[in-house]
């Protein structure tokens, strides 16, 4: 860019005057500078390499999830990523930076202890854990006096797994984030993570040191940058997200605590890379090739070194060691570590320094198929990958791993191989594991990333297994029978499994895929006999056995389910999952003290598991009428974990039991967020929605003319949304399912699309001729169209044959209401509630019939009944105002004006307000302002137009 050629001096200008534009200028510039220090000048580079301060008061770690090295602008790609760029342009940037593992939580925990997986036994996400006696960098830094503060974005490093050790705060709360598919793994967007770590710098002091984490998961399959990285990277989402995480690095970074810190480390590293089609492999995590293994490393140090670039392999051990030095701390890094610290490479980058050996591994083809498991060694420029097909690459030459040098260099690979059995002998027990109890959610979870299939050590041995690299394209097949499993096409993931399975029988993540897939589809006798044949290759998997006790379940045998929980107890007694899942078992069984002590243990060992609080909110509070503590224990297991499905379903269940219909409207609709494909959520807020429509515009004592349907909260019209759920519903259910046909025939009946409502009924009497329901909605339909007597031969037929039938009954009682037969009504009405006496619609019913018997003080108690069975019933409460307008006027204004609240168009309300004022209340100006009111809302033909009419003329001065 050319330079702008210098101005004259303005006659009458100051140089005084210039020269503080001149500082002006210089303090913008350090205030934008300060951030990084100093750029490189041509005097650094004279001068060679700064030595590195040994004081850095304090650090912030930012581990980038997902991120390929060659795609920053920093390593010579061509994503905009300037904060990290920037950050290697003004500090340290290691060239050849390997990751222990292509899998988040097991290079993670490598990160923050210096340790490789064979000692520290975390070999995957989800199974695994750091144990209390392993310790971390956080716990070293907080006993030395740092304030320590995590900031996670994903669920697989959440508290858990034990990373939160040694950090006074461990942020993994992921409410604020999405949910990226109803079966995946709950994250939070950068933004989420970067504010929470924002939030807490505020709160640390300008005398203290700290330590800050902060985990960036964006660049996680599947890709989805928000704007403007959408459109500017439309045809490269992922580097999209890479672009958009880059910019939140850069909104962390702006933050007073890190700008003003004059002696402060920042490390951005990735935790692994991408494989993007390379080696046949989409995402990471099956095999063990640099597009998964390189990773990002940027140090950058104030004061420090600026402009430095190191060639030299190195790795995530290494970053512990480097630390402890950097940091200036007195305790040593861990004694077993086979990390090195990197001061000496960044000082003398162009010295000669010994090419250790770099070790990295994927245990995930092993966990999630029982295939081979896949070690490599680095020495130099040399890799050497352990498989049943062993290969040997010179990565100097060939980077992204074309050809295969194990046939024609064997004495390199022996000796690499040689070094590799070295290294595991040092590092202790190369099968160690810190194993972690799951359950389903997180099973699911993870399974539907790929990171496990059901935790099996399958028969073969380890030489016969398969090598991931020959059955990648099986790995692929089964990733996308799992997309096609979230998405419910439920056909083409069952061909899909069965082409892995012709290829690969024995393959147990498929069986198990396809048993859920058979389930889903209603074909429960087909997933049985599949897992049997799982559980002939691996008797001894619990997680087989409680997907096979669960199918039982659903055949109806929950004995037989119970003795299968038991089974897998024995086999891994702290399955939570197993407890949790026998719970429901009892419960099934009508075993219901079993269940309730169970549960109590359960929460006794854990009280803040999801599950079972939502469990006991249902079964333990709910069951014994608290719905309030009911109410506050499912919100404390949301609190837990927003993505608990259950827990919202169960919300509503309660709020609806309470009469609360906007918040269980509501917690259906929090759910729905989270899960919009989920059958049971869209049911019950269409039911919910159906049933409010319905209250609002069915009558009082007769039809009104013009009763409108209410509104939920401001989010739709209840009909619209009613129907439109009930729709999803049907769609979203794997089998046939005549309640919900049913419920949507009553909407559209009510809503006068009587053709419609019969076409939902034949579907459903199609396949069951006698099905009640169906034949009851369809009476209520003959009705609606004139054919009164057709329906209530329809329905006596009905209560002939299900005498149990509350429905049909109060149907009776409403039909001999409109004939005026009220011995009839008042006999089919008590039948209802005798049957079912929750039914607000049965009280009022027998109390309009006993009202024209004459016995208006039982009249009056069923119309109270049915308000206190539901206080939003307003056409009880109307009909209570009637009698209540005869022995004690003032009480029924109230009441009327309680169901003008509801209903503020309902003509009926208005008119007998009128009438009270205008009578025994003598208030002539609110009986004309109802008499106006019943005229602007009455529909023209209504009888009473005349005397409203009348009335307000009269009462006009």
């Amino acid at each position: 860019m050319k330079s702008s050629p210098a101005r004259p001096t303005p006659p009458g200008s100051s140089r005084r005057l210039l020269g503080l534009a001149l500082l002006v200028l210089a303090l913008a510039a350090v205030a934008l500078a300060v951030l990084l220090a100093r750029a490189p000048s041509e005097q650094d580079a004279a001068d060679g390499p700064r030595a590195v301060s040994r004081q850095a008061r304090s650090l912030l770690v930012v581990t980038v999830d997902t991120t390929r090295a060659d795609r920053l602008g920093v390593y010579g790609g061509d994503v905009e990523t300037p904060v990290i760029d920037r950050l290697g342009a003004q500090g340290v940037v290691f060239e050849q930076a390997s990751a222990v593992a292509p899998i988040t939580l097991v290079a993670h925990t490598s990160i923050f202890t210096g340790l490789y997986p064979p000692q520290h036994g975390v070999r995957n996400n989800g199974l695994h854990f750091v144990g209390d006696e392993t310790r971390t960098l956080a716990e070293t830094l907080r006993d030395a006096g740092w304030r320590t503060g995590a900031f996670v974005s994903a669920a697989v490093l959440e508290t858990r797994y034990g990373l939160d050790q040694g950090f006074e705060v461990y942020d993994d709360d992921l409410s604020a984030g999405r949910e990226r598919h109803p079966r995946m793994v709950p994250d939070r967007p950068a933004e989420a993570t970067v504010a929470s770590a924002r939030a807490w710098l505020d709160e640390v002091g300008t005398d203290e040191r700290f330590f800050a984490w902060v985990h960036l998961y964006d660049p996680h399959a599947p890709y989805s940058p928000p704007p403007p990285y959408r459109d500017t990277y439309r045809e490269r989402l992922y580097d999209g997200e890479i672009a958009s995480m880059d910019a939140q690095i850069g909104h962390l970074l702006e933050h007073p605590r890190l700008r003003g810190e004059d002696e402060l480390a920042v490390v951005v590293l990735g935790d692994h890379g991408e494989s993007l089609g390379e080696h046949g492999e989409q995402t990471h995590a099956i095999l063990a090739y640099e597009a998964t293994l390189h990773v990002p490393f940027v140090l950058h140090v104030r004061p420090g070194p600026t402009g430095v670039r190191v060639a030299a392999p190195v790795s995530q051990v290494d970053l512990v060691p480097t630390l402890h030095e950097l940091l200036g701390l007195d305790a040593a890094p861990p004694s077993e570590s086979l990390g090195r610290s990197l001061l000496p490479l960044i000082e003398s980058p162009h010295a000669p320094h010994p090419a250790l050996p770099i070790y990295a591994e994927t245990y995930l083809p092993y966990y999630t198929y029982g295939w081979a498991k896949l070690r490599t060694l680095r020495r130099g420029a040399m890799k050497y990958i352990d498989a049943p097909r062993p290969e040997l690459y010179d990565l100097g030459r060939d980077p992204r791993e074309l050809t295969d040098l194990h046939a024609e260099r064997p004495h390199a690979a022996h000796d690499l191989r040689r070094d590799l059995d070295e290294l595991l002998a040092v590092a202790g027990d190369s099968e160690r594991e810190a194993s972690l109890d799951l359950d389903s959610e997180s099973v699911a979870k993870l399974r539907s990333l790929g990171y496990l299939a059901v935790g099996s050590r399958p028969a073969p041995a380890d030489g016969e297994r398969t090598d991931p690299k020959d059955a990648i394209d099986l790995h692929v097949g089964l990733e996308r029978a799992r997309t096609l499993l979230r998405d419910r096409l439920v056909e083409p993931a069952q061909r899909q499994l069965r082409m892995v399975l012709e290829r690969d029988p024995n393959n147990l993540a498929a069986l198990v895929d396809l048993a859920s897939a058979l389930e889903l589809g209603g074909e429960v006798d087909e997933a049985v006999r599949v897992v049997e044949r799982a559980l002939s290759i691996e008797p001894d998997q619990p997680n087989l056995h409680l997907q096979l006790a669960g199918l039982e379940a659903r055949r109806g045998a929950p004995e037989r389910a119970i003795d299968l929980a038991d089974l897998a107890l024995e086999l891994q007694p702290r399955l939570v999952e197993a407890q949790l899942q026998k719970v429901v078992f009892l419960l099934q069984a009508r075993r219901a003290d079993a269940a309730r002590a169970l549960l109590e243990s359960i929460l006794r060992g854990d009280p803040g598991q999801p599950r079972a609080l939502a469990l006991a909110a249902r079964h333990i509070d709910a069951a014994d009428g608290n719905l309030e503590a009911a109410e506050t224990r499912l919100l404390a297991a949301l609190g837990h974990d927003p993505h608990l499905i259950l827990g919202w379903r169960l919300l509503g269940e309660v709020r609806e039991r309470r009469g609360d219909v906007a918040g269980a409207a509501s917690a259906y609709r929090d759910g729905l967020e989270r899960r919009p494909d989920d059958p049971q959520l869209h049911q019950r807020l269409g039911l919910l929605l159906a049933r409010a429509g319905a209250a609002a515009a069915s009558p009082a004592r007769s039809p009104p003319p013009d009763a409108r349907a209410a509104t939920d909260g401001g989010r739709g019209n209840v009909g619209t949304d009613a129907a439109m759920h009930l729709r999803e519903a049907i769609r979203l259910s794997p089998t046939f399912r005549p309640e919900l046909h049913v419920a949507l025939g009553g909407w559209l009946a009510e809503h006068g699309r009587l053709e419609a409502a019969e076409a939902e009924y034949a579907k459903v009497l199609e396949r069951d001729p006698g099905h009640p329901g169906a034949r009851n909605n369809r009476a209520i339909a003959l009705y609606r169209t004139g054919r009164a007597d057709e329906a209530r031969r329809l329905l006596e037929e009905l209560v002939a044959e299900h005498p149990r039938h509350a429905d049909a009954h109060n149907n009776l009682a409403a039909l001999a209401v409109e004939r005026g037969d009220w011995s009839d009504a008042a006999r089919h009405a008590r039948a209802a509630l005798a049957l079912d006496d929750s039914q607000a619609e049965g009280w009022n019913n027998l109390g309009v019939a006993l009202d024209e018997l004459g016995r208006r003080g039982e009249a009056e108690d069923a119309y109270r009944r049915a308000l206190e069975r539901d206080p939003s019933y307003w056409r009880a409460r109307f009909n209570l105002a009637v009698v209540l307008a005869q022995s004690d006027p003032r009480a029924a204004v109230d009441e009327l004006e309680a169901v003008l609240a509801q209903v503020p168009n309902f003509p009926e309300a208005h008119l007998h307000l009128a009438r009270l004022f205008a009578g025994p209340l003598d208030d002539p100006a609110r009986a004309r302002r109802h008499d106006n009111a019943f005229l602007r809302v009455a529909p023209p033909n209504h009888p009473a137009r005349a005397e409203a009419r009348k009335r307000a003329a009269e009462a006009v001065p």
